[in-house]
């Protein structure tokens, strides 16, 4: 990585698969098996492997769509149940897996005075430990809750693609940061408008594509494990 200004404003982090060696079905995986009879369980997570190709094709179409149909999946939950699951499922999936390199990097970050920022399509529900134990800001996916249940709808919008740009430079204005004087880091073709909007941008594990853009535009590439 090259190395970065000792003053930065802020420092912009994808979660999954940036920070951490999660994905936004693992949750899903974790809450299904807790709230569903064992049977219905069994059922359903045997037709998962269906449900991965089609949310895979939907993905290589848009990201949104794929996002959605996965958060259809937690509709008629309940806010009392969720609330009884959601640290363990935050412990198990996401802070069992952050990549020490990010932890160390972030840490790094701090006593320097930058702002830590997660910027996520992962849920809020999950990622608030996270952003409390790092000290950082949240901008994340939400669903919706009526009757005291989830409808598997999303607030608002995903979190992905142009709209963390979006969010980023909502952020960046509220808090009087300067875009020229932030970073940020992701690891797939979705993180590319939100690392095109800062001056140092960080690829993480890139995939293919944002790998191309990466060394296109002689940014940053980094392997966290």
């Amino acid at each position: 990585m090259k190395d970065l200004p000792n003053n930065l404003n802020a420092a912009y982090f994808d979660v999954d698969g940036t920070l951490t060696k999660s994905n936004i079905v693992q949750p899903l995986i974790f809450i299904k098996k807790k709230t569903m009879p064992s049977f219905n369980y069994n059922l359903w997570k045997l037709l998962l492997p269906v449900r991965f190709v089609y949310w895979t094709i939907l993905d290589k179409i848009n990201r949104e769509l794929a996002t959605t149909s996965i958060y259809a999946q937690y509709k008629g939950i309940s806010v009392e149940v969720m609330n009884t699951l959601k640290e363990q499922c935050y412990q198990n999936n996401y802070k069992a897996t952050i990549f020490p390199k990010a932890l160390e990097t972030v840490n790094s970050l701090k006593e320097k005075g930058t702002k830590i920022v997660l910027v996520s399509g992962s849920l809020d529900l999950f990622l608030l430990p996270l952003a409390k134990e790092l000290e950082a800001d949240l901008l994340s996916s939400r669903l919706e809750v009526k009757d005291e249940k989830y409808t598997g709808k999303i607030i608002d919008t995903i979190v992905s693609g142009s709209i963390k740009s979006s969010l980023i430079n909502e952020h960046a204005q509220q808090h009087q940061f300067e875009l020229n004087n932030c970073a940020s880091f992701g690891d797939s073709k979705d993180d590319i408008p939100m690392l095109s909007s800062v001056k140092y941008p960080v690829a993480v594990n890139p995939d293919k594509k944002l790998s191309l853009i990466a060394n296109k535009n002689n940014w940053s590439v980094i392997n966290w494990s």
